[in-house]
Order: C-alpha cells, then sequence, then structure tokens
C-alpha cells in the first residue's frame, strides 16, 4: 500500500486538533508514530540513562583492573630476580653488621687510631674520645683528633684509618700550617659505630 505523502501533510496541515477521531487514516499512522518514537526517546532518557553511566564506570574499571593484572604478572615474571637480589641484599647487610661491633670497642678504636698515627709517623697531639652517641639501630663513637706532620703523613695516616676493618668517618677536618717549618697541623673528628642490639625508642615529634 503506497502512502501519498503530499497528501498526508496536506491533511496534517488541516487536522483538527478537537476532533482528532475524525482524521485521516494517514493522519493516525503518523500520529501513533510520532508517539511512539517519543516515548521510546523518554523511556531511553529515564531507564536507560542509569544503565549506561553504570556501563561507563564497569568499562573504567574494566580498564583498572587489566593494568593491575599487567602489573601483578611482571612482578610475578620478575619475582626470582627479586629474591636473588633480596639474597644479596641480606648478606651484604650481614656484612656491614659485621662492622658494627655490638659490644663498645672504643679502647681498641683507640689503639687502632694510635698506632696508624705512629707508624705514619705523626705526633699525635690529641687524641680525645667523645660521649657516645645512639641513633636508631647504632651508636656512634666519635674521637677527637689533632695530628702533626708532613703532608705525605698525613695522606697516608688518612688511607690507614680509611683500610680499617671497621667502618670509619672523618669529618670536621681542619689543616694549618705550623710555624717554622713545611709541617701541618691536622684536626678532625673520627668516628666509628656499633650495633644496637636494643636500639632507644624512637622519640615521637
Amino acid at each position: 500500500m503506497s502512502v501519498d505523502w503530499q497528501q498526508t501533510l496536506e491533511d496534517l496541515k488541516n487536522v483538527d486538533l478537537n476532533d482528532l477521531a475524525s482524521a485521516p487514516y494517514s493522519v493516525k499512522v503518523v500520529g501513533v508514530g510520532l508517539v511512539t518514537v517519543l516515548l521510546l526517546g523518554l523511556g531511553y532518557f529515564f531507564l536507560m540513562r542509569g544503565d549506561m553511566a553504570k556501563i561507563g564506570v564497569l568499562r573504567a574499571q574494566e580498564v583498572a583492573l587489566k593494568q593491575q593484572f599487567i602489573q601483578v604478572k611482571s612482578e610475578a615474571l620478575n619475582l626470582p630476580a627479586y629474591k636473588q637480589q633480596m639474597r644479596e641484599m641480606k648478606v651484604r647487610f650481614k656484612q656491614l653488621l659485621q662492622q658494627l661491633p655490638n659490644t663498645t670497642h672504643m679502647p681498641d678504636f683507640v689503639t687502632e687510631v694510635t698506632q696508624a698515627g705512629q707508624s705514619c709517623g705523626l705526633e699525635i697531639e690529641l687524641l680525645q674520645p667523645q660521649a657516645e652517641k645512639p641513633e636508631q639501630f647504632y651508636a656512634e663513637l666519635p674521637i677527637k683528633l689533632a695530628v702533626a706532620g708532613s703532608y705525605a703523613q698525613l695522606g697516608h695516616f688518612v688511607a690507614d684509618i680509611a683500610a680499617l676493618p671497621r667502618i670509619v668517618t672523618l669529618g670536621d677536618v681542619v689543616l694549618k700550617t705550623k710555624q717554622g717549618g713545611d709541617r701541618l697541623s691536622m684536626s678532625l673528628m673520627a668516628k666509628t659505630y656499633r650495633y644496637l642490639k636494643n636500639p632507644p625508642p624512637v622519640k615521637k615529634k
């Protein structure tokens, strides 16, 4: 059945809204179609919009979960390498702890420093142990030093201190020229450390 659209348009122009029952058949068909489209549009707007928003959220979650899965998979593949690194770090940490004795060895440290200075031919002007300073898991054992000698002797002394089996740091170094010759005077703070089995509690700020 063909539809005369031109006649239908004329009928729509002349339709009486107060007497739709007597409107031509073609006008009724068009009216039903418009109402159907309107209802579908309203249904989508009120019913489907919320579901579409949920779908958008779920899709975003899906993307995030995929990225998380990729990251976890990558970590799982690298797990053997991580374990090997942990084993190496534990060995290295144990070696470092062996250089941090868990008992006070200040007399030994003083002796080692004195012997290092004497073997280099230095004049030891001051060798004064300072108070121990506890930290989180170790304690500092500082010695205030002042020695005198040639530039080469001072260099050998610093190298010998660095070669000690324990961890030693040198700081607050001051060099001065001594009067009446080419000798130098060097003052510094030498620090070694010991491991604390029972460290002091951390103070809350």
